[in-house]
């Protein structure tokens, strides 16, 4: 109906925004008592529209999250680009409005390289210049003290307002999620034995091989992946 008087009205935009904020669409109420009440939560649940990023829109947002883009779902890889719906205004000229396997192995292959490219070298920065890591040190780990989980718990939720553009609290069912794959993650490599010395390869910045005794920067690494891998950070 908007777009319809959008036209009649010889496409001035203005009324297009009038419409839209005056619209019950734009005006529901009763979000923020959804949570509370399952039967609103339900009548709610298709209220809203959503979408998956495009390769652009990714590449912007990593940028503004890490200080550098992944680079290959730029223009100079638009192989990339393509396989994740983008358009080469050429032979491509519509993007791809459902996922496809092949996004899903672009987004986990872009995760794991830019948690293997970004966390150590944001520990490697002074505490003040870091963007994911500015209030702990690869040397904290759980260690049964309430303060010590407490510096990691507000670390995560750092990382969750900076990555996903949430505030969690610290005890937050979301928060207890990522908590529990850091720990676990730490549990699995001292288990396991691994060497401190990592015995995989990270490209970029961290080209060498990183000394981690306390296998944080792993888990670290692995928390960055798994909320790089979240529906709230692909879509909008």
């Amino acid at each position: 109906a908007i777009a319809s008087r959008f036209a009649r009205n010889g496409f001035n935009l203005k009324d297009v925004f009038k419409e839209w904020a005056l619209s019950p669409f734009y005006r529901a109420d009763g979000l923020a008592t959804a949570a509370a009440n399952p039967h609103r939560q339900a009548e709610l649940a298709d209220i809203g529209v959503a979408r998956m990023l495009g390769p652009e829109q990714l590449e912007r947002k990593l940028a503004a999250i890490f200080g550098k883009g992944w680079g290959r779902l730029s223009d100079s890889d638009r192989q990339f680009a393509l396989l994740y719906g983008g358009i080469d205004s050429k032979e491509v000229t519509e993007r791809a409005a459902d996922p496809s396997g092949a996004m899903g192995a672009i987004q986990r292959l872009m995760a794991n390289d830019m948690a293997c490219k970004n966390i150590a070298l944001d520990f490697s920065r002074p505490p003040v210049e870091r963007r994911l890591f500015p209030t702990i040190e690869p040397d904290v780990i759980p260690d049964g003290t309430p303060g010590t989980e407490t510096r990691i718990r507000e670390a995560i939720a750092h990382l969750h307002e900076r990555v996903l553009g949430r505030q969690d609290g610290i005890r937050s069912p979301e928060v207890n999620r990522t908590y529990q794959l850091f720990t676990g993650i730490l549990a699995d490599a001292n288990e396991q034995k691994v060497a401190p010395e990592e015995n995989y390869f990270c490209r970029g910045a961290e080209s060498q091989r990183v000394s981690d005794p306390q296998f944080t920067i792993r888990a670290w690494r692995a928390v960055v992946t798994y909320l790089l891998r979240q529906e709230t950070f692909l879509y909008e």
